[in-house]
């Protein structure tokens, strides 16, 4: 073999393990961005359970200040009639069906985006409230708009449920 045929080898040999050491290198990086990546998906998804965690301190926090509230969306839990509204009282019902609804819609949002587990509960506390609150289906209906359709499959089953009720109710008592 000739000298430039060596060198050729050489050459060759030196830029194989240059490869190689470069797909190692290209490996690990490739490892490391696939572990920053688990790690953003899980300070998301610590977020967005953070960030409903506190909407729903705040629907708490106006439940305990307004007791007279809490039979207005649960009208399970009313006391004889459910209260009227006056104009403060509305003002309240309304803020609170609006943060109810958003709490109710960035759930639905972050779930459809895997960021939460609990889709399956997630949509029977969403019937259910809409089934037990003729207060928020109003509201929800005159502000659908805002939500677009990702509500209305959950309320056209609410609303069927509450039919059945309805009419087991009147069978019972007939």
């Amino acid at each position: 073999m000739s000298t430039f045929e060596w060198a050729s080898v050489g050459t060759s040999v030196i830029g194989l393990l240059v490869i190689v050491v470069s797909l190692g290198f290209v490996r690990s990086q490739v490892r490391m961005m696939a572990e920053q990546t688990q790690r953003l998906s899980q300070a998301m998804e610590t977020s967005a359970e953070s960030a409903l965690d506190a909407l729903f301190v705040v629907v708490t926090q106006a439940y305990l200040e307004y007791p007279a509230l809490r039979p207005i969306f649960d009208e399970r839990e009313a006391i004889g009639p459910i209260p009227t509204l006056d104009i403060d009282m509305t003002y309240r019902a309304n803020t609170l069906a609006e943060m109810l609804l958003d709490v109710m819609d960035r759930a639905i949002v972050f779930s459809d985006r895997g960021l939460s587990g609990a889709s399956t509960s997630l949509d029977a506390w969403i019937t259910d409230s809409f089934r037990h609150s003729t207060f928020l289906r109003a509201w929800y209906t005159e502000h659908a708009g805002w939500y677009g359709s990702r509500f209305d499959a959950l309320l056209v089953k609410a609303a069927a449920e509450l039919e059945v009720s309805r009419v087991e109710g009147i069978t019972a008592a007939g």
